[in-house]
């Protein structure tokens, strides 16, 4: 499907007819902060519960969607920039004195 917002010739953008009005301000109306705080403790839940390899597993799903959205992705410069910020985390967790009480 193309879509020819600019041309004069294009039908408008419409739903489809099964899609009622009454829906879509029902959708927009939603409690947006209420849904993202949800979102935030099942997930916080979930990755309490994950083992090591399923949270590897999350991981490999997101990049595969991400390659799948943005086929170039990760470029050379994303993974550069990957490296940097894993020797950052890396030269900030050495520094951490691991003898002191918590």
């Amino acid at each position: 499907m193309r879509c020819n917002r600019g041309a004069r010739d294009a039908p408008p953008l419409r739903y489809s007819p099964s899609v009622r009005t009454e829906d879509i301000v029902a959708f927009a109306r939603r409690d947006w902060q209420a849904i993202a705080e949800s979102k935030r403790q099942r997930w916080a839940a979930q990755k309490a519960s994950m083992t090591p390899a399923e949270a590897l597993d999350v991981g490999d799903d997101l990049r595969s969607y991400a390659q799948s959205i943005h086929e170039s992705w990760p470029t050379d410069d994303d993974r550069r920039d990957d490296l940097a910020m894993h020797v950052r985390v890396s030269r900030s967790l050495r520094r951490v004195d691991g003898t002191r009480g918590t």
